[in-house]
């Protein structure tokens, strides 16, 4: 009786089948489907993100860049406060004191409610600045960029998983099917 070299494609105790080889590949294919999409996918986000994030820089300097100067009326209605307290205190007769203090209190109480609404007007612009001014607006796309490039590092080591996973199974094949010398 003569020992023949088994066929390649003949199972042997340390041989696969090539059915066996094909099952083994679509293993590893479809271990990592999930994650080499949700990479992807990862990567595709944060570039719309840095897309926003340019768009919204764009139309930030766009509104800088269009606002005007507005001159603040409370200026000289603080002014003319003073100025007619000053002509209050000049009155001599009590007829012209009670009006000029009628007309005193309306102004101060012009001024009182600008003020207030100065100050909310004031504070509402700077909390829209911080959120949404040109500084605002660049820091939002440097984070979006640093989360891209954060992205596409994890894209690369995931696939650089999978290659290790196919690698193996090279490594498996050749192991299991040494070439003859």
């Amino acid at each position: 009786m003569t020992d023949r070299p088994a066929a390649a494609d003949t199972p042997g105790p340390d041989r696969l089948t090539q059915a066996e080889w094909d099952r083994l590949a679509q293993s590893v294919t479809d271990r990592f489907a999930g994650h080499l999409n949700a990479a992807a996918a990862a990567v595709r986000e944060s570039e719309h993100h840095l897309a926003e994030a340019r768009e919204a820089l764009e139309r930030a300097e766009q509104a800088a860049a269009n606002s005007h100067y507005v001159s603040d009326p409370l200026v000289f209605m603080r002014v003319t406060v003073r100025e007619d307290l000053d002509g209050l205190s000049r009155k001599t007769t009590p007829k012209k004191v009670r009006a000029s203090f009628r007309y005193l209190l309306a102004r101060a109480g012009e001024l009182a409610e600008g003020e207030l609404r100065g100050f909310r007007n004031d504070l509402e612009s700077a909390r829209r600045d911080r959120a949404q001014g040109v500084e605002a607006c660049r820091q939002a796309e440097q984070v979006a960029q640093e989360e891209l490039d954060a992205a596409r590092a994890m894209q690369q080591r995931v696939l650089e998983a999978e290659r290790a996973a196919r690698d193996g199974l090279e490594i498996l094949r050749e192991k299991m099917h040494p070439d003859p010398a």
